[in-house]
């Protein structure tokens, strides 16, 4: 089903198209280099198309319920449709159910699918005509459907205008509607601006503003953001953001790299301010199941040791700690920490083993143990083939809500264990396209009952 907004960007895309073939005169002789003579030489003369197409056919079956669907994601563009003046792009997603969910799959349940929890066959991702060189070389103008990556990786229907009045310094405006796939945005707006300074080769900055209009919410969003490179070897990164002028969070990055005992090491701390409730409209449209997130710090350590040509070590850990673990939103504002190690052996060009192992201790008492092991096999350049286990145990407590409902107070404590057998054949006869197979395997021994769990995928694709 399209959504009641989407043909008008498709109107726009083949408008801009038109627009393209009937360009004024001056931008025809650009795109050619030269007037156009009475051969008719096309404005298309420049024109280059780039863009991908994937398909992927998946079969499911669980304990004899099964599911059949086919996904596509097809992603294209135009460049130089006009020589240096005008570029299109569009991308979609189209899913078919073939066979209808059956047994105890909801379709509507974002947790078992996320593909699906739009309840959408059809997503129109992108649709925009991009003209430059407005006003200033260095500037564009992107009118139409699509995503801002710097600005919470927005998507919207809208405008946006980018350009550099001055050497180092970049200037973008925008505005238009929010696109959601899980909610209605009819009314809604979204608008804002960014701007970026260069210092120098190694240091970067950026301030951005938005607002997201929704009644009866307004929220306003600012962000500092920072890069340095400090030393050849040291870089870091800052972000800080005001939400409706309170401290809302900060995230921080540094890599290091080690020359001399082949050593990287990345670190990354993040501090949220304040409460993000499903009021908080740019932050997440499934806050209304999963509640709402206090205060909390978190901070992670992870490095990757090589120890010849032949192997390599990585391990790390991550600690979050919240400010108030005991309220009703105790299922997404956990306590938690978490070790991980791993090893990857090569040893010939065509062969690749590795192995893994996880552990998660959650606040009060829940945890989680893993491991995994993979063989990775390329016998030539066209082929890779992969092999792979996994296995999970999980201990769990909680207590009886009926039970506890007529005085009684009683904690039940499961540990199922889950095992995973995978395998995949990737084919690619050339670098444009490829085909690949992958099946998996899953069995559950719980306390209640057995899964068994089995999928398939076929996907194939192609680059142009």
């Amino acid at each position: 089903m399209i959504r009641r907004n989407q043909p008008m960007w498709i109107a726009l895309f083949l408008f801009g198209l038109a627009g393209a073939m009937f360009a004024p005169a001056g931008w025809a002789e650009e795109a050619d280099g030269a007037v156009a003579d009475a051969t008719g030489q096309s404005v298309f003369s420049s024109a280059k198309l780039s863009g991908s197409l994937s398909s992927t056919y998946y079969f499911r079956e669980r304990n004899g319920d099964t599911d059949n669907d086919f996904y596509n994601f097809f992603s294209a563009r135009l460049d130089d449709v006009v020589k240096d003046r005008v570029d299109v792009g569009m991308s979609f997603y189209w899913h078919e159910d073939l066979d209808g969910t059956t047994g105890s799959s909801k379709r509507w349940d974002p947790f078992l699918d996320i593909d699906q929890a739009g309840n959408e066959d059809f997503r129109l991702f992108t649709a925009y005509m991009t003209i430059k060189q407005l006003v200033f070389d260095d500037s564009y103008l992107r009118v139409g459907r699509q995503y801002l990556e710097d600005i919470d990786n927005a998507h919207f229907d809208g405008a946006t205008y980018y350009f550099s009045p001055v050497d180092k310094l970049g200037v973008t405006l925008f505005g238009g509607v929010p696109v959601a796939f899980y909610s209605d945005t009819d009314g809604d707006l979204f608008y804002g601006a960014s701007v970026d300074y260069r210092f120098s080769d190694r240091s970067r900055a950026a301030v951005r503003y938005y607002r997201y209009d929704a009644e009866p919410f307004q929220d306003d969003l600012l962000t500092l953001e920072m890069w340095n490179q400090i030393f050849p070897w040291l870089m870091s990164h800052d972000e800080f953001s005001l939400l409706n002028g309170e401290p809302y969070i900060y995230n921080g990055d540094i890599y290091a790299r080690c020359e001399a005992i082949d050593l990287d090491v990345m670190v990354k701390a993040v501090h949220m301010f304040a409460t993000i409730s499903d009021s908080t409209i740019n932050f997440n449209p499934y806050f209304p199941l999963l509640n709402s997130y206090e205060p909390f710090d978190y901070i992670s350590l992870y490095m990757v040791k090589g120890v010849s040509d032949l192997l390599s070590l990585t391990g790390g850990v991550d600690y979050r700690q919240a400010e108030d673990s005991g309220t009703v939103t105790e299922t997404t504002n956990r306590d938690y920490w978490r070790g991980t190690v791993g090893v990857e052996i090569y040893p010939t060009k065509q062969l690749t083993l590795s192995a893994n192992a996880e552990f998660w201790n959650a606040n009060p008492n829940d945890e989680f143990t893993g491991f995994s092991g993979e063989i990775e096999y390329r016998p030539a350049k066209q082929w890779t083939l992969t092999a792979g286990a996994e296995y999970g145990e999980y201990v769990q407590e909680y207590r009886d809500e009926f039970l506890l409902f007529f005085g009684e107070e009683r904690v039940f404590r499961i540990t199922p264990d889950v095992i995973t057998y995978y395998a995949s054949v990737k084919w690619q006869p050339c670098e444009r396209a490829y085909t690949k197979a992958t099946f998996e395997y899953e069995v559950e021994d719980g306390i209640y009952d057995n899964d068994e769990w089995f999928a398939f995928r076929l996907q194939a694709g192609v680059n142009f």
